[in-house]
């Protein structure tokens, strides 16, 4: 059997996460461990243990006899995410091309509706949560199909950070919305025709549209 403590630390690990993700925790705020563990309802160790982890990967950094405070992310690692992003889904959308099935597409195209009725729904924190959750989910599992699972395990781990810089640098501190249009239409419409250069023009402009329409006012 596992170490039930283990699979505890990840639960807290993934909650601390969620709540930094979400900009629920302020950027001057510092987390202290007998407050987590109070919020939480568990002991000190998977909270120790949780904070260690966050610390290693740089989400967050120890601050001695005070707590432990968000590590801000910066534009250029913004930059790379993105660069990173490119990279990651047009080679997926390559490897799953031929692959893909029209129950695979109509996935998709389930996703991208719901997306685009959120986005013309409203500008609440609450939509714009949606809006993120409902992009991650689109390209996740438009990179799923690709059958490479480091591939779609990166990009996860890549929209994480995305996210939390969304909210710390274009929320936080610049007032910004997110981009209330997508290009998942076009995409779904160019798999539905079976025309790879029009889906990878719509995924790339998909991609780069927070640079075009919002980053560029950073950069």
């Amino acid at each position: 059997m596992g170490d039930p403590n283990t699979t505890l630390k990840s639960q807290i690990y993934e909650k601390i996460l969620t709540k930094i993700i979400d900009n629920e925790f302020p950027m001057d705020a510092l987390l202290v461990e007998s407050q987590l563990i109070k919020m939480f309802n568990v002991s000190r160790a998977p909270v120790r243990e949780a904070l260690i982890e966050l610390c290693r990967e740089e989400i967050l950094k120890n601050i001695p006899r005070a707590g432990y405070q968000i590590v801000r992310i910066s534009e250029k690692k913004m930059r790379d995410a993105f660069q990173l992003r490119l990279i990651l889904e047009v080679e997926g959308l390559r490897l799953g091309f031929e692959r893909m099935t029209d129950e695979n597409i109509e996935e998709l195209t389930a996703i991208a509706a719901d997306s685009d009725r959120i986005r013309a729904e409203g500008k609440s924190s609450e939509s714009l949560a949606l809006k993120m959750q409902l992009n991650d989910q689109f390209h996740l599992k438009l990179t799923e199909m690709s059958g490479n699972a480091l591939i779609h395990k990166t990009l996860g781990e890549t929209f994480s950070l995305i996210r939390r810089g969304l909210a710390q640098i274009m929320i936080h501190e610049y007032g910004m919305p997110s981009p209330n249009t997508t290009f998942h239409t076009g995409l779904v419409q160019g798999l539905q025709e079976r025309n790879f250069e029009k889906a990878e023009k719509n995924l790339n402009d998909d991609i780069l549209c927070y640079k075009q329409n919002v980053w560029s006012k950073i950069f």
